[in-house]
């Protein structure tokens, strides 16, 4: 057992990394993501499980300066199917996923 810790430390991997190589991973995945709509549904199911309906559109996206444009455009283009706009009704932090962890939530409403 002590042959392979050495054989690892010789490479340059240290257990006393790990942490640190696991929170860049996860900082350099995070700056990749692309806003999505949280529409989740069970295979051959039609009905959303997720919480976006016709009527509320959810946008899953990590916080940076562009990202919140996205998720509006994101949001106009599922509420103009239906011939709708998109009404900001609220947002929630750490609720999707490590990568895009804020939920915005708009609610589609008649042009006016």
């Amino acid at each position: 057992m002590q042959g392979a810790v050495m054989a690892v430390s010789r490479h340059g991997f240290h257990a006393k990394h790990t942490p640190w190589l696991a929170v860049a991973g996860l900082l350099l995945g995070a700056c990749g993501s692309s806003p999505y709509v949280d529409s989740r549904r069970e295979a051959g199911q039609i009905e959303p499980v997720g919480p976006s309906t016709l009527n509320r559109v959810v946008i899953c996206y990590s916080k940076t300066p562009t990202s919140e444009a996205e998720a509006l455009k994101l949001a106009e283009s599922e509420c103009a199917k239906t011939g709708r706009v998109p009404r900001w009704d609220r947002e929630e932090r750490w609720t999707c996923t490590m990568v895009a962890p804020r939920r915005v939530f708009y609610t589609c409403v008649a042009k006016s």
